[in-house]
């Protein structure tokens, strides 16, 4: 400023912010020396002259958030969902495209689980962890755990997957980067003296690998036979980039190269009726047994139902790379 010829003392400016306070949303403390300015907690700068695509695009947004992410994520926004709920209101009352947001919805194409419940104090501080590259010392309940456990972790990132938010990080002494469910955090408190290993880590390379699947990573020729009905479905949405499928004598033979994950094994029986796989060997029987396991189930002379337990339904334990691998963390 005096450069350019204003003279200003911090007096000034506090001056204009006492006018400013008066037609904006501003709040001071009056008990520290000097006095520190900010907007209030509870209002956003809202997005100046926002359109009906703008609008639209918002609403679309929330509909896809409220489903997969915590609620203390979409509470960060809502001040811009509501502007748009305005815009969108006002576009309505002189007809047009705005109504089109009553003829618009987002839909799973499978069954969704709601939500987890993450605490926000927690979210908070693993994401300024994450920001800073700062340890974190954790209470962490575990599925095999009876109890929580104490843990000093290296946050690497965050990874949603459907509704669960899971924490990448390593543990103090160990070099392998696991996955930590947010919603099992009892307790996430700064380590900032703690050093930061010097093992590098990049999310892409770890999502390549095929983990974010519930997998060890291993890279398969995946052949099966499957039913016109799934190959007009995998027409429109391949399994791979390389994938192919050959026509002999009315059997339609699918080649892909994938990752062999819990992930995989898990669409196999969702379209059991539809695919049967011919390689590789070993995921071919692991998916006999379990399909095998599930119909022992539900067979029974008096057509009573059967228990799961009362059958050998095993093949996840011992399936190399399945479920069990991951819950261990």
């Amino acid at each position: 400023m005096a450069t350019r010829g204003y003279e200003v003392t911090r007096r000034t400016v506090e001056r204009d912010l006492e006018h400013l306070r008066a037609a904006m949303q501003l709040e001071v403390s009056a008990r520290q020396r000097p006095q520190r300015w900010r907007w209030q907690k509870s209002h956003h700068l809202d997005i100046p002259g926002i359109g009906a695509a703008e609008a639209m695009a918002l609403t679309i947004m929330r509909d896809a958030m409220t489903t997969h992410l915590p609620s203390c994520f979409v509470d960060t926004l809502q001040s811009r969902f509501t502007q748009a709920n305005k815009t969108l209101s006002a576009r309505a009352r002189v007809g047009g495209a705005a109504k089109w947001s009553d003829r618009v919805r987002i839909v799973p194409s499978h069954v969704v689980l709601k939500p987890p419940r993450v605490a926000t104090k927690v979210l908070q501080t693993l994401q300024k962890a994450l920001l800073g590259d700062i340890a974190v010392d954790v209470l962490y309940q575990s599925l095999q755990a009876a109890s929580p456990d104490r843990r000093l972790l290296y946050p690497r990132a965050l990874l949603l997957r459907e509704s669960s938010l899971y924490l990448i990080a390593q543990q103090k002494r160990d070099a392998v980067v696991r996955h930590f469910a947010v919603q099992r955090f009892s307790s996430v408190r700064l380590k900032e003296l703690e050093p930061w290993p010097e093992q590098e880590f990049c999310l892409d390379d770890s999502l390549e690998d095929g983990r974010d699947q519930f997998g060890a990573g291993t890279t398969i020729q995946f052949n099966a036979q499957m039913s016109k009905p799934l190959y007009k479905i995998l027409l429109d949405s391949p399994i791979s980039l390389d994938m192919r499928v050959v026509e002999h004598h009315g059997a339609l033979t699918l080649s892909a190269t994938v990752k062999d994950t819990w992930a995989l094994q898990s669409w196999i029986l969702g379209h059991a009726e539809h695919v049967v796989v011919l390689a590789p060997v070993a995921l071919r029987r692991a998916s006999s047994r379990r399909i095998h396991a599930v119909a022992a189930a539900y067979e029974s002379p008096d057509d009573t139902f059967c228990p799961i337990g009362g059958v050998p339904f095993t093949p996840l334990k011992s399936y190399p790379g399945g479920f069990a691998r991951w819950v261990k963390a």
